[in-house]
């Protein structure tokens, strides 16, 4: 219900406008920012804390408090129609103070809003007992848009406070190869004869210096008993450091790369990934050094890598995920690396199948007409781009035909059989175990854990361009697994959709869906 109504504020409520009407959407993207950040602390915790909710609604009488949430969701309607168009009405003609009215009222119901809809899912003693165990994190979480908000205003503002040293840095290290570099400071420009780059306030560092604090808070937050403080708050400037030099050594490799003449791989490719791989590389060397140094980690022994049967199911999603980021930085518009995707797969599933410990395949009717329904709504809600197909038609058929029909079979088997194994595992094996306390059983016929269902939905539909496509999909894969407490049968209904789509790839010749 609640979903419901903020798709309804969401299609007919339009913030986004210039002067006073820009004000509603930056608050928007405050709170989403505040509210994924609240996520990521309580991350570790996350079970328990929804036991505890569960515990806490089970006698609940929410059905008294439906009626006051509706009607200031009502109010929060009208009031946000006198102040922003909607798409039935366009920007109200309202001037001080009488807009000054509207604002308070909106904001006072805005607040009844979200009290009734908290009253709705949990008594008020609930409520007040989180906010006085959780009173740190709802803190801490306030640095998440506060980092948003002065990345942003230092970009605005700094008048190139980083691009100068990251224009010199990105100079020290191109002449180690170069002998002809140019370099125009007040142009931020840093190059060759034959390629140049521009360095502006976004290419300068800071937003990867504000991802990199945030992880660090997140990390250090959810394992504080782990480190010493304050000795750990040293990471910090740290990083900070690593992850900006990180990023002069990945402008100077996208500068060699265009002088070799590799341009569309630069603007197509690695200009898009290669900012990612360093804030992952980095991420991971801080939480490395964290943990083997005794000068941060309380009990800093080195530990033996061990991979428990439980985390061995997420393994070869992070592997295709990785390889994907990899080759994508190598690719210059056409996926001709993806087959390296399926190899990687492939050997991680290989070397850790026996910790999956799926049970034994037993053909069943009912997870292939699912994945046929899945593969139909996919086609009714997933246009199809003209220009993509032409796009990659033309790329695909630009090769000698035994490199067409090689790379055709090995995109084939990914999406058939090597893709639904690792994203099931994960999105249906891994998530809800981690909702679920380590409960390994899904009993056929039982009830559906609300948690996971949710969860494992919605991140498969991030995990696709069309999110609501994918959470849908998601949903049904889910209620496959539920249905006969099989793995391997949500499994074969990924499989069944996907095969189908490259069928239909074949038939209707829309490449976009590959």
């Amino acid at each position: 219900m609640f979903a419901a109504q903020v798709a309804l504020l969401k299609l007919i409520i339009h913030p986004r406008a210039d002067g006073f009407f820009s004000v509603p959407g930056g608050l928007f993207q405050l709170v989403l920012y505040y509210s994924l950040g609240f996520c990521l602390l309580i991350s570790t915790r996350v079970t328990a804390l929804w036991c505890l909710l569960v515990d806490a609604a089970q006698e609940h009488r929410w059905l008294q408090r439906l009626m006051p949430q509706l009607a200031s969701t009502f109010l929060l309607v009208y009031c946000a129609s006198r102040l922003f168009p909607t798409s039935f009405s366009d920007a109200p003609n309202l001037t001080w103070p009488a807009s000054a009215w509207w604002v308070g009222l909106l904001a006072l119901v805005v607040g009844m809003s979200c009290c009734f809809s908290m009253a709705s899912i949990a008594p008020k003693s609930f409520w007040f007992q989180f906010i006085r165990t959780e009173w740190t994190t709802l803190l801490l979480a306030g640095v998440f848009p506060l980092s948003h908000f002065l990345v942003y205003t230092l970009i605005a503002r700094s008048e190139g406070w980083l691009a100068a040293p990251t224009v010199a840095v990105v100079r020290f290290l191109l002449d180690f190869v170069y002998a002809d570099v140019y370099t125009d400071f007040p142009a931020r420009i840093v190059g060759t004869p034959n390629f140049v780059a521009i360095i502006d306030h976004l290419c300068a560092g800071y937003e990867g210096i504000a991802m990199i604090t945030v992880f660090l808070m997140w990390y250090l937050h959810s394992f504080k008993r782990d480190f010493r403080f304050p000795a750990a708050l040293l990471l910090f400037p740290l990083a900070a450091v690593l992850i900006w030099l990180s990023n002069c050594l990945r402008i100077a490799v996208l500068v060699g790369i265009g002088t070799s003449g590799h341009s569309e791989m630069v603007m197509e490719g690695f200009h898009a990934n290669g900012g990612w791989i360093c804030f992952i590389l980095v991420s991971l060397g801080m939480v490395a050094l964290a943990r083997r140094s005794s000068v941060f980690c309380r009990s800093a022994a080195r530990r033996t890598f061990t991979i428990d049967a439980d985390s061995a199911l997420v393994i070869p999603l992070l592997v295709m995920l990785a390889a994907t980021l990899l080759t994508s930085a190598m690719s210059a518009g056409f996926p001709w690396l993806y087959p390296l995707r399926v190899l990687a797969t492939t050997v991680a599933m290989a070397l850790l199948w026996r910790q999956f410990r799926l049970d034994a395949l037993a053909p069943r009717l009912f997870p292939v007409l699912a994945g046929v329904l899945v593969f139909v709504f996919w086609i009714v809600l997933v246009p199809a781009s003209a220009d993509a197909d032409r796009a990659f038609e033309a790329s695909l058929f630009a090769v000698p035909v035994v490199w067409s029909a090689a790379w055709i079979a090995l995109r084939l088997a990914g999406a058939a059989v090597v893709i639904p194994i690792a994203e099931e595992l994960a999105f249906r094996g891994y998530v809800p175990l981690f909702f679920r306390g380590g409960d390994h059983a899904f009993r056929p016929g039982g009830p559906i854990h609300w948690a996971p269902f949710i969860a494992s939905s919605l991140l498969f539909g991030a995990l696709h361009s069309f999110w609501f496509a994918g959470a849908l999909a998601g949903a049904v894969y889910y209620l496959v697994r539920q249905r006969s407490g099989s793995l391997w049968d949500s499994i074969v209904a990924h499989g069944t959709t996907n095969l189908l789509l490259s069928l239909y790839v074949f038939a209707s010749g829309h490449w976009s869906y590959w």
